[in-house]
């Protein structure tokens, strides 16, 4: 028979208030005397929380790769890793010409100048707006205020010219309106048009390893036409490989295949090959026979410097090779005739006397005039400024204008009389030239009685400014003139300067008229390397390139990364399921020790496969507040997946788990146990939420033991 059960330890409410109390039950008529220690708990009342804990890390996510736009030298750079670029900023220059960051929506592609058409010209002219420089509406036509804007922007960055070019001249002369008007004495006027940006270059390429040197000699210093010349390329040493070996030839002499054109030597490659193994390579250059005099000229051959920066061989101190084409045509006799462009002109005209020769010279051949005639110089006609006439070199003519002045005189028609004079040399020496049967030209200069017109103006100006020339009549015109100017100088109508029409409307009753000339900054071009776009400001990640590295175009030049860091985690397929964008989560932050709170701000809906075939999930933590971190820096992510406040919770030792549902054993006052079926929800650890089955007051068993009975009291 059963002894009745004894609670050990006192009464249920020092159970009650001990949280635990020990049950022991006796099994009466059992010798053994074995009993059994039960351990109950209190069902209380808990917050509960489901906890997935990832790994992670702190790092700065690439954001755009910048590659060059051109071909060049990298001349400096501006930025080094871990910099953060500003817009404005110069980043770095390719042959002398800065990179500028800018905003805009796509990278620069192509060289912009006046005329270009597409997106690529207005953003440049927004990028230019913004900058401060005036436009009046952008759009996708480069015009001439495009590139004036664009003018300002690079010299005030120091850019130097496309093309830099030297002073050029324009000179604007009146033409006659024999019904109209006649040309006073001052009817000409001249601008010097000077560049508007300075000329820069790059910095010079690094120090190179030792390498093979080689040099050039060529096998005669003098060479008659007929003849042929050899060059030997050398090296010190016998190279492993072909070497290619680039070579530019020069001097006076011209380069070609045709004789009959002028050239006088046949073409020399660009570049010659050692073989392998051989310590030197020859290679010839014929020297043409022509019917031109000519006075000695050089040949030069030059072995010039790699690109890049793994060249395979140095340029050593013999790095050129000279040899000189004697003179020669000694023996041709040049007959000079002249002809002159019309047999008479007005007052205020032009005449052109077109002097030809019979033998081409490499030499300039001067020639003396005799200007006579019933005109007179000065008064009735404009003195060439040269004191000195020749045919230029390589040349068989040369023209020679002269212009009939405009007076008010009645006065008979007049001649103008153009001779040749015969060459007389000193002592023995042979005449330079000859004359043909054709070596006087007579004009005649008509006279007409109208308004003189004369011109002011002229000066110096500088490209991308505005000069102006004035057009004054002694007396004022009684109907609407057609007033024709001619201009001439290095400085060409349409690309130096707006287009001159040649011809203006002085109004009735006036004596004057003005005529502006918008001189072009032709020598300012947008290159696509000029402006940088991206989203700035932004963080640079690497450097790629070094200054005096020779970059191609499509070159990666350097990265951008997020100027913030950002935590990222990545998860097992089986924990992202568990996962889901907006969830609370806790970083701990290995570096600093700091414990902040945020939230999942993205997350892959893809998998990644790793090397070894594994799956995983990316994904991004926003968090609050500042923190101290390294790039790469490792964390530990704590996600809440699920919470339940004030749960009625009993430990999880005590829920005995089965095929027909969750059970926990309940004792009460009197030591009677009962089974109770309960469902169970969030297990947090050592606690299970009691969703059904319990009301809260109950002592449920957390385990029950054999052990040796107590001592009664």
């Amino acid at each position: 028979m059963k002894k009745p059960v004894k609670i050990l330890g006192g009464l249920v409410t020092v159970a009650l208030l001990l949280l635990i109390a020990v049950f022991v039950f006796g099994s009466g008529a059992n010798d053994s005397g074995d009993e059994l220690l039960i351990t109950p708990r209190l069902v209380e009342r808990r917050d509960l929380q489901d906890v997935l804990t990832v790994s992670g890390e702190v790092r700065r996510d690439e954001t755009r790769k910048i590659n060059s736009a051109v071909d060049g030298k990298v001349s400096f750079i501006n930025v080094d890793d871990g910099e953060t670029i500003e817009v404005g900023d110069a980043i770095l220059a390719l042959d002398g010409r800065a990179s500028v960051a800018v905003d805009g929506d796509f990278s620069f592609y192509r060289r912009l100048s006046v005329g270009s058409v597409g997106p690529d010209v207005r953003q440049l002219e927004e990028v230019l707006v913004a900058a401060g420089h005036d436009i009046d509406q952008p759009d996708e036509l480069f015009t001439e205020e495009t590139r004036r804007a664009l003018a300002e922007w690079q010299q005030a960055r120091g850019y130097g010219g496309a093309t830099p070019e030297g002073n050029e001249t324009l000179t604007v002369g009146l033409l006659s309106n024999p019904s109209a008007y006649a040309v006073g004495r001052a009817n000409t006027v001249a601008f010097v048009v000077t560049p508007a940006v300075p000329n820069t270059s790059g910095s010079g390429l690094h120090p190179r390893a030792p390498l093979p040197v080689i040099g050039i000699t060529v096998d005669k210093a003098e060479v008659n036409e007929g003849e042929t010349v050899t060059f030997t390329v050398a090296a010190s040493a016998p190279s492993t490989s072909n070497l290619v070996i680039a070579i530019a030839t020069g001097g006076e002499a011209t380069e070609g295949d045709d004789p009959m054109d002028g050239d006088d030597y046949s073409e020399i490659l660009g570049t010659v090959t050692l073989p392998a193994g051989q310590t030197s390579v020859t290679f010839g250059a014929e020297i043409f026979v022509d019917n031109v005099i000519e006075d000695a000229e050089d040949l030069t051959v030059t072995l010039t410097e790699q690109f890049g920066t793994n060249p395979d061989y140095d340029v050593g101190p013999t790095n050129q090779a000279r040899t000189v084409i004697r003179a020669n045509g000694a023996d041709l006799d040049p007959r000079l005739t002249v002809t002159a462009s019309n047999q008479s002109l007005d007052e205020g005209g032009t005449v052109t006397f077109t002097v030809r020769t019979t033998v081409e010279s490499n030499r300039d051949l001067d020639f003396e005039v005799l200007l006579s005639g019933t005109a007179t110089a000065d008064a009735d006609y404009v003195l060439p400024d040269d004191d000195e006439y020749s045919i230029p070199a390589g040349a068989r003519s040369t023209e020679i204008q002269i212009q009939a002045r405009r007076d008010d005189a009645v006065e008979p028609d007049e001649t103008l009389v153009f001779t040749l004079l015969a060459d007389v040399p000193a002592g023995s020496s042979q005449p330079a030239y000859s004359l043909g049967g054709s070596f006087r030209s007579t004009v005649t200069i008509e006279s007409a009685d109208v308004p003189e017109m004369t011109l002011i103006g002229g000066g110096t100006v500088a490209e991308g400014r505005t000069g102006s020339f004035r057009i004054v009549a002694d007396s004022p015109v009684t109907e609407n003139t057609s007033v024709n100017y001619q201009i001439s100088g290095t400085a060409t109508n349409g690309t130096d300067f707006d287009v001159l029409a040649g011809t203006v409307i002085m109004r009735a009753g006036t004596a004057s008229v003005t005529v502006s000339v918008n001189f072009i900054n032709d020598d300012v071009v947008f290159e696509p390397s000029d402006m940088i776009v991206a989203d700035w400001p932004a963080r640079v990640g690497s450097v790629e390139v070094d200054e005096g590295e020779f970059v191609l175009q499509g070159a990666l030049m350097l990265n951008l990364t997020e100027p913030q860091f950002t935590i990222t985690m990545k998860v097992s397929p089986s924990d992202r399921a568990e996962l889901s964008v907006g969830q609370a989560v806790l970083v701990d932050l290995t570096v600093g020790g700091q414990v902040l709170p945020g939230v999942i701000s993205a997350l892959d809906d893809s998998a990644t496969i790793g090397a070894q075939g594994e799956e995983s999930y990316e994904g991004t933590i926003e968090v609050e507040g500042e923190f101290s971190a390294v790039d790469g820096a490792a964390v530990s992510i704590d996600v809440t997946l699920a919470k339940v406040e004030n749960a009625l919770v009993v430990p999880v030792a005590s829920v005995l788990r089965s095929a027909d549902g969750d059970i926990v054993r309940v004792v009460n006052d009197q030591g009677t146990i009962s089974r109770v079926p309960v469902v169970i929800g969030l297990i947090d650890g050592e606690w299970a939420e009691i969703k059904e089955g319990l009301k809260g007051d109950e002592l449920v068993i957390v385990d029950i033991e054999t052990g040796s009975p107590a001592d009664d009291a």
